[in-house]
């Protein structure tokens, strides 16, 4: 498998302020230093915050030691395997990851059965 399947069979992405951001990248990286693939103008991040690497099948965020943590729902991390949905906290920066797997989708056609035929009110 090429690598451009190979990503776009594990596409994901974090919705930051409204805009949603793919993650194209085997590893991305966040924080205020302007090499990081995701760069915030925030004085309370640390240069190099986070990263989420793609292990895998799955999204795997790590703090870097940063000064004002990392937190995955409410919940202070120094590693955390992400769920579609999950919110991210960089110091005052919000982010939702969202997991867009297509086997996930396909998966989730099974789980609901047809309810058949109604009965009709006489």
């Amino acid at each position: 498998m090429n690598n451009s399947s190979y990503l776009y069979s594990h596409q994901a992405s974090l919705v930051v302020n409204k805009q949603v951001v793919p993650l194209n990248k085997r590893k991305t990286t966040l924080g205020r230093n302007l090499e990081n693939d995701l760069v915030f103008h925030e004085a309370l991040l640390s240069r190099e915050h986070a990263e989420i690497i793609l292990e895998g099948k799955q999204y795997v965020l790590y703090d870097m030691q940063s000064t004002g943590g990392t937190y995955v729902n409410g919940k202070k991390i120094i590693r955390c395997v992400l769920n579609s949905g999950d919110l991210i906290a960089l110091a005052n920066i919000q982010i939702m990851f969202i997991n867009n797997k297509s086997s996930l989708v396909d998966k989730s056609y099974g789980v609901t059965q047809s309810l058949g035929e109604l009965p009709h009110e006489s």
